[in-house]
């Protein structure tokens, strides 16, 4: 059975203890007496009120949200409060986190934060970097964001605040567990849960432990994950906690699923359906109902699963909750295939693909405008970074000239050879520098060719209904964009790292040119990858021009293979092809031409 994300703990977000003071009785009152106090405070008081209904108006509407939290803008610039305009500014983006605008919100977040440490509040600034690591986490930027929250991390250890520690190790526990490195993220949910029994914070230790449960069952680990969720239940269930209890029954159902042991899977999913009588929450009570209707269709109690099924569908499209609406449909298709009734089968399943490329397509264009926004960020900042290395190296030029003169007209000949020597060395420098820099420049601007057909390619896909070839093609792209982003700033790369973006890009340029070639990547067991390095990208130029010159004219099936040798303490790469050759690709093409 799938797990939805909606069993994982996502961050843990401080809002308003990281925008001012307030007591629990404050945050409380009603928006009607919000607005009815709000004319009559001033300064400090007035701030407050409007920051309150700020947070108050967020998840009920992000515009009126930001409507107030740009009043309390305003009045701090007017009255010269200097924390009032950090305090909105972290407000604001708050609010353009709840709408989704992520890059909006680093913006004024980051804004907050060059204040709060101006005005050297160390407790905002913990939780500013908090909030920063939350926005760049929902960008897909998990070394920015672990970035953030160890920031974090380390003001709240400097001055022991437990719970802020705790806030930042369960973050960066979830942005490891989404990076799909999970003996990181349990480690980090591990020590996230000694903090929370260390303050004796039920509500924390429940959650750090379905969090430890959830990536055991990522890990394969069912038993252990069995033991932490089960703690999990108890102690929701101890403090009220239903949502709590309804994330533990849900979970403890999909582990017994993977066991065979549809009983107890039932008994968990039906619970996890009485928990919700009484609440308006729709969602978990349609995404309870499917589970237990894909049970029961297995269990070939049939009446019991139509009824569960339709029930689920019924509460989904009230709420419009259209992935959930898309698993249903599915689960129908299969229920009516069980039932022998092929018509309504395959009407179901044509509702479920629909609906799944619908939803697909949404995702993947929007993945594809950060990806296409994330790369015109980094190459305009390597281009600056690039400007400022030639200024840098011009003053250098211009320092050594002057001291050269210097020398020569305080040493003269006695000198001259010592200048000479300088001179030499100089120069050795200076191409070393440029040939440091054309590598970076070459590295920024890789092959744009190829990456845009590589866009086009995923856009054909997308075009033309074919979500599978494109939703791996959209993975590989993204991975291997990640990799030369993470590694252009780098001057030189492990063997490791450099084999791992060469095989992705040849299964790219493979799925490009419809599977005309297969490839072999070989690394001489002398070499240890791990700790032997080389120029990132130093090996791709080659590689496409095998491609391009070789096998990409050839009639039947080609063959690339690259093999690294280590020579002495040299390292030797061989890049085969039973391609057409140079000479002749070159002959074609300007016949094509």
């Amino acid at each position: 059975m799938k797990k939805c994300s909606i069993y994982k703990f996502f961050p843990l977000i401080i809002v308003i203890s990281a925008i001012f003071s307030i007591s629990v009785s404050a945050q409380n009152k009603s928006i009607d007496s919000l607005k009815t106090r709000l004319p009559k405070v001033e300064g400090e008081e007035k701030i407050k009120t409007l920051l309150i209904l700020s947070y108050n108006y967020l998840r009920i509407s992000t515009e009126k949200s930001l409507e107030y939290s740009q009043m309390a803008l305003s009045y701090s610039e007017n009255t010269g409060n200097e924390r009032g305009v950090a305090r909105a500014f972290l407000m604001i983006g708050s609010g353009y986190n709840e709408k989704g605008e992520y890059t909006k919100a680093i913006n004024y977040q980051q804004q907050a934060l060059d204040i709060f440490e101006k005005i050297g509040d160390t407790a905002a600034i913990g939780k500013t970097y908090n909030n920063l690591g939350m926005n760049y986490h929902n960008l897909g930027q998990y070394k920015k964001a672990i970035e953030q929250y160890q920031n974090s991390y380390q003001i709240a250890n400097t001055f022991n605040r437990k719970r802020d520690l705790y806030f930042s190790l369960n973050n960066i526990g979830i942005v490891y567990d989404e990076w799909g490195k999970y003996k990181p993220a349990l480690e980090y949910f591990k020590n996230a849960l000694i903090i929370a029994k260390d303050i004796n914070n039920k509500s924390y230790t429940a959650i750090s432990s379905q969090n430890i449960g959830v990536v055991y069952q990522e890990l394969g680990k069912n038993d252990s994950a069995m033991l932490f969720i089960n703690d999990a239940l108890e102690i929701s269930k101890q403090i009220g906690d239903k949502k709590g209890v309804f994330i533990s029954l849900i979970n403890l159902g999909d582990i017994y699923v993977k066991f065979n042991n549809n009983k107890k899977a039932i008994n968990s999913y039906e619970n996890a359906i009485e928990t919700c009588k009484g609440s308006e929450n729709k969602n978990n009570i349609a995404l309870a109902s499917l589970k237990l209707g894909e049970v029961f269709t297995h269990e070939k109690q049939y009446d019991k699963a139509l009824h569960l099924l339709k029930e689920a569908l019924k509460l989904a499209k009230e709420i419009e909750e259209t992935k959930l609406i898309k698993d249903i449909y599915k689960a129908l298709s299969d229920y009516y295939a069980k039932v022998n009734d092929y018509r309504k089968s395959l009407n179901y399943y044509v509702k479920y693909t629909n609906l799944k490329d619908t939803v697909y397509n949404r995702d993947s264009r929007r993945e594809i405008t950060e990806m296409q926004t994330l790369y015109e960020l980094d190459k305009k900042e390597k281009e600056i970074e690039i400007q400022d290395l030639k200024i840098e190296q011009q003053q250098n030029r211009f320092y050594y000239i002057i001291s050269a003169i210097g020398l020569l007209l305080i040493l003269a000949i006695l000198l001259f050879n010592r200048y000479k020597l300088k001179q030499k060395h100089f120069r050795i420098e200076l191409e070393k520098k440029n040939i440091e820099i054309e590598q970076r420049l070459l590295r920024t601007q890789m092959n744009p060719h190829f990456i845009f057909n590589s866009l086009n390619s995923i856009n054909s896909f997308i075009t033309d209904n074919n979500s599978e070839s494109a939703q791996s093609f959209l993975s590989k792209f993204a991975r291997l964009m990640r990799y030369i982003l993470e590694n252009s700033r780098k001057t030189f790369v492990p063997v490791e790292d450099e084999v791992n973006t060469l095989n992705l890009n040849l299964e790219l340029e493979q799925l490009r040119f419809d599977n005309k070639f297969d490839f072999e990547i070989k690394v001489n067991d002398d070499i240890d990858t791990e700790y032997t390095f080389v120029p990132p990208m130093l090996i791709q130029p080659f590689v496409e021009n095998a491609i391009i010159h070789g096998v990409a004219n050839k009639s039947e099936k080609g063959k690339i293979k690259v093999e690294l040798i280590a020579e002495g303490e040299l390292m030797l790469c061989i890049i085969e092809d039973n391609g057409i050759g140079r000479d002749k690709a070159m002959e074609l093409k300007k016949k094509s031409g």
